[in-house]
Parts: C-alpha cells; sequence; structure tokens
C-alpha cells in the first residue's frame, strides 16, 4: 500500500500532465520538464522543473498553471515552483510517450543514413 507522501506526489506528477507547454503541445511531464517533486513534513509540494529556454516567455503561464493547479487539486498543501537552468533541458529528456505525441513532429526525427553515391542520395 502506498504511503501518503508517495500517493500525494504521484496524484501530483498525473496532474502535471495536464500542464500543456503551449509553443510544443505535450506536457511538461512527458517533455522532460518536470526534474523532481518532494512534499515536506509542512505539506509543502516542491516542484523543481525547467523550461526549454530560459528565456521561454511562457514562463509565467506555466508556472502559475503548476502552482494552480496543484492548490487547486490537493487542498491542504502548499506548492512551490522551484525554476531551475541546470541540467539544460535537451530534446532526448522527452518521455517514449511524449516522442509518440510529437510523432517526430516538432524536433524531427533523425533520418536514417543514405549509402550510396551523392548521385543515388539525390534521387532516392
Amino acid at each position: 500500500m502506498m504511503d501518503e507522501q508517495t500517493s500525494i506526489l504521484s496524484m501530483a506528477n498525473e496532474l502535471l500532465k495536464e500542464v500543456i507547454d503551449p509553443e510544443i503541445g505535450i506536457n511538461i511531464v512527458d517533455l522532460g520538464l518536470v526534474y523532481e517533486l518532494s512534499l515536506s513534513e509542512h505539506k509543502e509540494i516542491k516542484v523543481t522543473m525547467t523550461l526549454t529556454t530560459p528565456g521561454c516567455p511562457m514562463s509565467n503561464t506555466i508556472t502559475g498553471t503548476v502552482t494552480n493547479l496543484l492548490g487547486r487539486h490537493l487542498p491542504g498543501y502548499t506548492v512551490k515552483v522551484d525554476l531551475v537552468w541546470f541540467p539544460a533541458w535537451e530534446p532526448e529528456m522527452i518521455t517514449e510517450e511524449g516522442q509518440r505525441q510529437l510523432d517526430g513532429g516538432f524536433f524531427g526525427t533523425k533520418k536514417p543514413e543514405k549509402t550510396g553515391s551523392i548521385w543515388d542520395n539525390l534521387f532516392t
């Protein structure tokens, strides 16, 4: 049986999947932006996360949505968002589910390397 802390953190993680990065269209969990969730003995849920870029114009919207969503669904807990820039986010941090949602879209997929002459590559 899950203890209360594990249960709350699991619930928080599922709730964060409702927060969509508006520029990419994938939730912040599957995008790999949420680095850590923790719960203090003072009932504070701490979300350690990053954004795709330090100058992200949606930073206040995303962090505000995280705070409001968790606060609304987990009454009795306070929420603190700790925005960090290290390690820096990279597309490789996207989960398999996120990759499936993107279907190679936003960041593209690595094309298989072609072999043969330059002429073969131009016409295939």
